[in-house]
């Protein structure tokens, strides 16, 4: 495959003039409007839904309900109004169906819901006490992890730091809010909807009606971002919006309102983490404790796998991690942009910072010392592991052996300067993906592949890969995604998209190649006819003799021999067992401006080294990597769900209150690739979507500590922290 290209996304320009139809841009011709009807109440059954105000609004045809829906096959998630039980503040009871979306949000508005109150747990510190150990972390990784004598190893630890830290509950909220127009013909199914997984869910809705798989058509062409909330999170008003179709005999459209993404998409837990350290005096790490309580709803069990990074990031003997849940009638949790790594990253790195200032060494100098060689958790070699080369080149890039190692040694003006790092790393995941990849008797080039582009650049790196391998022009090459029609290919979510489809593509793309070369040496009108096939390459839509000058273009080759084109197919899928451990790693150093009068913290650089593999195209993995360090500060300063306690139910339902960043907090990103050839992955990729958050929160809070000497062990940092230390 010929080397990388910063190309520019092919679809950009289809973006910035509106050709790019969304799912919500879609003409809902025929379809009955739908509008929720939310419980206000944390925990309650419903007693009974008056319908007669709602039903004598012109234009609404339908309202439906626990009573009146009709029932679907078991699921292994929350199915909406199959009964008359609420488990959260913001749960749908009711759905209006009308002829216009303003009927539709009226006769929601007029819907008469009494209820029964029942008893509930608004928040984790009721139930400290009921907390268990869940089945998993995340879908598959072990709850809790054990290797030699963690408790004896820290009894006997020259230097221990023995802290607590906090991560509060963060919401996803693409730009693009969930939708869907679902259309119901016979017993088939067509769905456009917003999906980081088209497949995953033709097959969850496919489950729920006991249909075939091939009877339900799910397209999601572009999306507008997702985070992880157009994933499993989706599924239950999805469900719901195609059961309301089916209910009515009419398409249906679905959207839900900023303030209902509050609590029907997902969120990220809210974590309380101990974590427990000891050393030697010379910083070798002897022993690591890390347990983690997070909450989960009252009628499902979801756990981020919080302390893997613990697992596995730095090299210690003696270490044990723990997950537990506690049962809050609260929205349910879901992944988020790094789950797991990015709230367990802020404390081990934090712990980390901690040790290297009570120790007096250098933080970098620390982690150094604690390289692992290999993964000590699973006992197996790296892969690669290029984390060493991030620490030097970001270490260098950010100048950070000019920083005074006393904290509030560098002020500017009225304002405190303090710099701190974190280190980070995410897992490498594949799944199953097939492709296509065809050529047309114009020489004109399509990738065919049923993932899906978030905003990260797909179309763009299944373009590249096809054009690479099969030697044509980026701009001969055509994408076709987002479509269960289309051949099966990966979710978008836990970096594992491209590291996925990748191989497929280009297994299919050479493939196809050979297919071309055979057709030329063995077509006799061709100037390469008899010519042995590994003499002939194809370089910018042209075939020709790499030893003479014998050549002629796809096209004319392709119209004469191959008048209908051709295709070639491919499935790649990663080894049921591997001999290697493979992770992406990082090195954030941050630079924070500290108001000591104000409390305000602001972050004036990012600096971020990375080594994870092979890069496709490096302008869409540095917009990458930007947009995990913007959700890192997120994390660190702004991102906070309000929740009142008393009443069960989110508060400030809207970003004008859940704060994000914004322009004016964007400090200068100064962002380095560090090369890596993994030799143990398919084409050398492992994927970089969740890498750019884990451990920015970290760096920041460690740089605020630096700045002011106070050290903050609560996300996010809020100006009473710098304020009222303690």
């Amino acid at each position: 495959m010929s080397e990388t290209r910063a190309a520019p996304r092919i679809e950009a320009a289809a973006k910035v003039t509106g050709a790019a139809r969304f799912e919500g841009d879609l003409p809902a011709r025929d379809a009955l409007h739908a509008a929720l009807v939310c419980a206000p109440h944390p925990s309650a059954r419903v007693r009974g839904i008056d319908t007669g105000r709602a039903l004598a609004i012109p234009g609404v045809a339908v309202v439906l309900s626990h009573e009146s829906m009709p029932r679907i096959h078991a699921s292994g998630f929350l199915a909406l109004l199959q009964e008359p039980v609420v488990h959260f503040a913001g749960q749908p009871v009711a759905v209006v169906l009308a002829e216009t979306p303003r009927a539709a949000r009226r006769g929601a508005a007029a819907v008469d819901v009494s209820y029964e109150f029942l008893p509930a747990v608004t928040a984790m510190d009721q139930a400290h006490g009921d907390a268990y150990a869940p089945r998993a972390a995340g879908r598959f990784i072990a709850t809790d992890s054990r290797r030699g004598e963690p408790e004896a190893a820290l009894a006997a630890a020259e230097v221990v730091v023995d802290r607590r830290y906090t991560t509060a509950t963060n919401n996803h909220h693409p730009l693009e809010p969930q939708v869907l127009l679902a259309a119901w013909r016979d017993e088939t199914l067509l769905v456009h909807t917003t999906s980081q997984a088209v497949f995953a869910h033709r097959k969850a809705i496919a489950d729920c009606f006991g249909l075939a798989a091939e009877a339900v058509r799910v397209v999601s062409t572009y999306l507008g971002g997702g985070f992880g909330a157009k994933g499993g999170a989706w599924f239950p008003c999805l469900v719901l919006g195609i059961l309301a179709a089916k209910a009515a005999g009419r398409p249906v459209r679905l959207e839900l309102t900023r303030a209902q993404m509050f609590t029907l998409t997902g969120r990220r837990q809210q974590t309380v983490q101990h974590l427990k350290l000891g050393a030697t005096r010379d910083g070798t790490l002897t022993a690591i404790l890390h347990d983690t309580l997070a909450q989960t709803s009252a009628y499902g069990e979801y756990a981020d796998p919080v302390a893997t990074p613990t697992r596995v990031l730095h090299a210690c003997a003696n270490v044990a991690t723990t997950h537990r849940l506690v049962r809050v009638n609260a929205p349910q949790p879901k992944p988020m942009r790094a789950p797991g790594e990015g709230p367990g990253s802020f404390a081990l790195e934090s712990a980390l910072d901690e040790l290297a200032h009570e120790l007096g060494l250098d933080p970098v100098e620390l982690r150094l010392r604690n390289f692992a060689q290999s993964d000590q958790h699973l006992d197996l070699p790296w892969s690669s592991n290029g984390l060493r080369e991030c620490y030097r080149v970001g270490a260098e890039a950010f100048g950070w052996t000019n920083r005074p190692k006393a904290p509030g040694s560098m002020p500017q003006g009225r304002h405190l300067v303090g710099q701190g790092m974190a280190a980070a790393c995410y897992p490498v995941y594949r799944i199953a993906s097939e492709a296509v990849v065809a050529v047309t008797a114009d020489g004109g080039v399509t990738v065919r592949c049923g993932t899906q582009d978030m905003g990260s650049g797909t179309y763009t790196a299944l373009a590249q890969i096809a054009a690479a391998e099969l030697g044509v022009p980026l701009a001969s090459v055509g994408v076709e995604l987002g479509d269960t029609l289309l051949p099966e290919g990966p979710y978008s979510g836990g970096s594992m998209a491209t590291a996925s489809f990748a191989p497929a593509v280009a297994e299919a793309a050479s493939i196809l190649r050979r297919r071309l070369i055979a057709l030329a040496v063995g077509d006799s009108a061709s100037p390469l006819h008899g010519l042995p096939a590994d003499r002939i390459a194809i370089v910018e839509g042209v075939i020709r003799d790499r030893s003479g000058n014998a050549s002629e273009r796809l096209a004319g080759l392709l119209s004469r021999a191959a008048p209908p084109g051709l295709e070639a197919f491919a499935r790649a899928a990663p080894a049921a067992a591997s001999a290697h451990s493979s992770y992406g790693y990082g090195a954030v150093f941050a630079e924070v401006r500290v108001d000591p009068d104000l409390g305000e913290v602001r972050v004036t650089r990012l600096t971020a080294a990375y080594a994870a593999g092979r890069i496709l195209n490096p302008l869409l993995a540095r917009s990458q990597y930007a947009g995990g360090l913007i959700g890192g500060i997120g994390m660190a300063l702004h991102e906070a769900t309000g929740w009142d306690a008393r009443l069960g139910r989110v508060v400030g339902e809207s970003l004008a209150d859940y704060l994000i960043p914004v322009h004016a907090d964007m400090p200068r990103f100064d962002i380095h690739m560090c090369d890596e050839d993994d030799p143990h992955l398919a084409g050398g990729i492992k994927g970089i979507g969740m890498l750019g958050t884990v451990g920015t929160a970290a760096a920041i809070a460690n740089a605020v500590f630096h700045a002011t000497g106070i050290r903050i062990r609560d996300l996010p940092i809020r100006l009473e922290h710098v304020l009222l230390p303690g």
